[in-house]
């Protein structure tokens, strides 16, 4: 099952529109009906938010919806181009997921506070 199917499927049975889980997630209904019909993959930060919306573990909605994909399945360009835009997870190392997810934090609260900086810095 693929994530979007999961995601529809968690969403739906908490009685919820896209729309209201969109509003929980703080992004657009179409970003939800794009994760939902698979055309697109959350990043690891709205994952792990969609998660906790949604009372379920980030593994259970990677598990089994994660292509696996070796060089043997395609040539060097078409490998690389896959990689760019569409990034898989190595579900043998939950560890690094979570580890990836408090980086992701971290970085995203030293952007905040190098805007407040900057901000003040802009006020003198």
């Amino acid at each position: 099952m693929s994530l979007g199917t999961k995601v529809k499927r968690y969403r739906e049975a908490k009685n919820w529109s896209q729309d209201d889980l969109a509003i929980r997630l703080d992004v657009t209904q179409g970003t939800i009906s794009n994760i939902e019909s698979d055309k697109s993959i959350p990043n690891s930060i709205l994952l792990s938010k969609m998660a906790k919306e949604l009372d379920v573990e980030m593994n259970e909605l990677l598990s089994d919806s994660t292509n696996f994909m070796t060089n043997s399945d395609f040539s060097d360009n078409a490998v690389a181009a896959v990689n760019q835009y569409n990034p898989t997870f190595n579900m043998q190392s939950p560890e690094l997921i979570e580890s990836i997810l408090r980086n992701q934090e971290q970085i995203a609260k030293l952007i905040e506070s190098q805007n407040k900086l900057i901000e003040g810095l802009l006020k003198k």
